[in-house]
């Protein structure tokens, strides 16, 4: 029964949250510009970035953002979500870093609508 239990040893499950970690983090210009496209991005000190024209903008305009402090919000909950995928998928290390990666960026790209909707 204790084999069932523990399905994923602990080196894994911190490899996964760490990649998830980074993940969410280089993965926040892609999400700006992909929503800065579809909707448009807060461009600090400026107008919204609107387009595909402003996507560079809105990718440049999210690393100011990171460095103020959301980068370590994204970190935490991408290693979050890292964490528990590679609990919850089970052995192995490929299968639960491609979906903590996925889910990194969803997470990313979440946070990017949010703080578009409202600043």
């Amino acid at each position: 029964m204790g084999f069932e239990e523990n399905r994923t040893g602990g080196p894994v499950l911190w490899a996964v949250a760490a990649w998830a970690a980074i993940a969410a983090v280089l993965t926040a210009p892609i999400a700006a510009a992909l929503v800065g496209i579809v909707y448009r991005f807060p461009i600090p000190f400026g107008d919204n970035a609107r387009g595909a024209g402003d996507a560079l903008n809105a990718a440049l305009a999210s690393v100011f953002y990171l460095v103020m402090g959301e980068g370590v919000v994204l970190a935490l909950l991408g290693g979050i979500a890292g964490y528990f995928i590679a609990r919850a998928v089970g052995p192995g290390l490929f299968r639960p870093l491609v979906l903590a990666v996925v889910a990194a960026f969803g997470l990313t790209l979440l946070g990017a609508l949010i703080l578009a909707a409202f600043r």
